[in-house]
């Protein structure tokens, strides 16, 4: 009859138990700091991307502020002739300048509105924690938050161009107008001759000085704004190529 012996098996005592759970427990820590690390390193080279975008962004703003400031300058200096000139009592004399100044002045402003591009994404993507600076971080939500108020005030300049147009076509000849338009490339030329306003009432004259002066008004604000902004955009700049040593 054959006899079956069980292999003998060693216990092991708790010091060897318990070097086993040191190890699988320093090798699952190892692998999730390793982890974290390798995370870590990724969001930050997404926070550089996004802030390199962000500066080329804020370029860009400087110089469509700048943009802005040569146009506001031209077309208020234009305003302000073609108020005095409304009111000279020998305005038949002037009637060409005024005919230019009228038309153009509309066609030198555009809406002004910063670039939004990449603070956009990255509030839209929850990246916006990945600025790690609080001071920066800070400074850029501030920024991107004052955008709403260009906005608005934007709106409120095109709604006083519209009104001053308005009061245009009850001043100017339409038709003198046409004759000034260059189509290509698209231009507004003075126009032929010394033509006459379509109207001498005194009513009629002060209402669309009135919505010139108000038009104006809005420009040089709008003008003070963009002024301030521009001093603000390159302190951002300055403290984003300094946290990350970019030009």
């Amino acid at each position: 009859m054959e006899v079956h012996h069980h292999p003998h098996v060693e216990k092991k005592n708790f010091k060897e138990y318990f070097l086993e759970f040191l190890m699988i427990f320093l090798a699952v820590t190892m692998g999730f700091f390793a982890e974290q690390m390798r995370e870590s390193v990724a969001d930050h080279n997404r926070e550089k991307e996004f802030m390199k975008s962000m500066l080329e962004d804020l370029k860009t703003d400087t110089a469509k502020i700048n943009s802005f400031s040569m146009q506001a300058n031209v077309a208020l200096t234009q305003m302000d002739s073609l108020i005095h000139l409304m009111q000279s009592r020998d305005r038949a004399k002037y009637g060409r300048t005024m005919y230019y100044f009228g038309r153009t002045i509309t066609t030198k402003l555009r809406r002004f509105e910063l670039n939004e591009r990449t603070y956009e994404e990255m509030k839209n993507s929850g990246s916006l924690r990945l600025i790690r600076d609080g001071a920066l971080s800070d400074s850029v939500s501030k920024y991107y938050a004052s955008q709403t108020h260009f906005k608005e005030q934007s709106e409120i300049q095109i709604q006083e161009m519209i009104a001053y147009i308005h009061s245009a076509v009850k001043v100017f000849d339409g038709a003198v107008f046409q004759n000034m338009l260059q189509k290509s490339p698209y231009r507004v030329n003075p126009p032929q001759g010394n033509p006459q306003l379509i109207t001498n009432d005194a009513a009629i004259i002060n209402e669309f000085v009135g919505l010139l002066h108000y038009y104006s008004a809005e420009v040089l604000i709008n003008l003070s704004y963009a002024v301030q902004e521009k001093d603000v955009t390159i302190r951002l700049i300055k403290m984003i190529q300094k946290k990350y040593n970019l030009q």
